[in-house]
């Protein structure tokens, strides 16, 4: 016989069988559990499944990329480092230090010393511990025990203070940009930017590169110190020493500071000949060596705001003159200018962000000759016509 016929005969005596109200109700209730039971079933395994996907994704990701958070806690925490030594170093003059060496100073003046013992017991003295824990104080946190050491015995750290006390100058930290280096994380060049103001309020402002290379020894902590060669430190120690030099007419001065994402450099360049003809040259260039080369030829120049009458004459002059115009911008976008240099053939010198030709930017306080042709040379390396 066919199942499925047997169980609809059997089916259709059921619907005919006579049942009491009760009956049916424990029929109903006992199906219903039935099925909410075997929804808990469906449910709880896929709700378990989704829970179980949801962490496992989770600690996948968090053990993909425990390096990548790691590096950047340890960066902040260098970075703020980085920060509270330039803070101590380039805010002062630190009187405090000043009268501790004074003290120490004053007592090997007046202290004969016959032999080397005598001169160990003079190095136990107070005066000469508090000096050396003043550093202990500032710095001890900041840098390894060698390194400390090695700062206090090179003068590498509040190196300007005695010039600061001796002019009547005080410095101060308006801007740090820290630059981590990519092939070494753990070297990092800041860029910083300080004023210095004398006790007629003048003010002129200079900016130094420095460099800081953490300890892997010691987490967190500077092992070497170093100011970059050409970094700027010599001309801020110049500039402290011979102040009046740098200021005009109670005009702020400062040097130019570049601080662009750049990767290219563009060139326009307009001379006239013997024959009064005009010509025109132009190129770019990519290569970081011949970068690097005509920018360090503005980091220290002395500039001021330009005046609306510079601005007038030099814009004026602007097609009469033989000028190059250096353009800072990205190999992607040529077209998209980001900072301008102008030079004029009496060696002024102007510089603006944008591509507004220098005219609205900063000017050179006097003429530099000499930088012209020099830039004018490694420029016409790559031009293009």
């Amino acid at each position: 016989m066919d199942p499925s016929k047997e169980f609809n005969e059997l089916f259709g005596k059921m619907k005919d069988a006579e049942r009491s109200e009760a009956a049916k109700r424990n029929t109903w209730l006992a199906l219903k559990d039935r099925i909410e039971t075997k929804k808990k079933r469906n449910i709880f395994p896929v709700f378990i499944s989704l829970a179980i996907i949801a962490i496992a994704s989770f600690l996948l990701i968090t053990y993909i990329n425990p390096l990548e958070t790691e590096q950047s806690a340890h960066s902040n925490k260098n970075e703020a480092v980085i920060k509270a030594v330039l803070e101590r170093e380039y805010n002062g003059p630190d009187m405090e230090i000043n009268r501790l060496l004074n003290e120490w100073w004053n007592l090997q003046s007046a202290t004969e010393t016959k032999n080397q013992e005598e001169y160990n017991q003079l190095l136990e003295s107070k005066e000469n511990k508090d000096f050396l824990n003043y550093y202990q104080t500032t710095f001890g946190e900041y840098f390894t025990e060698n390194m400390l050491t090695h700062s206090i015995s090179e003068n590498l750290v509040l190196k300007y203070n005695h010039y600061l006390i001796d002019n009547n100058i005080e410095m101060r930290l308006e801007n740090v940009e820290i630059v981590q280096e990519k092939a070494h994380p753990n070297i990092y060049r800041p860029i910083i930017e300080v004023s210095l103001t004398n006790s007629q309020g003048q003010k002129i402002s200079h900016t130094v590169r420095e460099e800081f290379i953490f300890s892997t020894s010691e987490p967190g902590k500077i092992g070497s110190y170093n100011g970059l060669k050409d970094g700027g430190g010599l001309e801020l120690r110049e500039k402290i020493e011979n102040f009046n030099g740098y200021v005009e007419d109670d005009v702020e001065v400062k040097t130019p500071f570049i601080d662009v994402s750049f990767d290219t450099i563009c060139f326009n360049g307009r001379m006239a000949d013997q024959d009064d003809k005009v010509k025109f040259k132009s190129g770019c260039t990519s290569d970081e060596n011949k970068i690097n080369s005509i920018l360090k030829n503005f980091e220290h120049l002395p500039i001021k705001e330009v005046t609306e009458q510079e601005s007038g004459e030099r814009a004026k002059a602007l097609p009469e003159m033989d000028n190059y115009h250096i353009y800072l911008t990205n190999k992607t976008d040529l077209r998209t200018t980001l900072y301008t240099i102008t030079l004029y053939v009496d060696g002024v010198l102007m510089f603006a962000p944008g591509d507004d030709f220098g005219i609205l930017g900063d000017i050179s306080t006097e003429p530099h000759v000499e930088i012209y042709q020099k830039i004018k040379a490694m420029l016409d390396e790559f031009a293009e016509n």
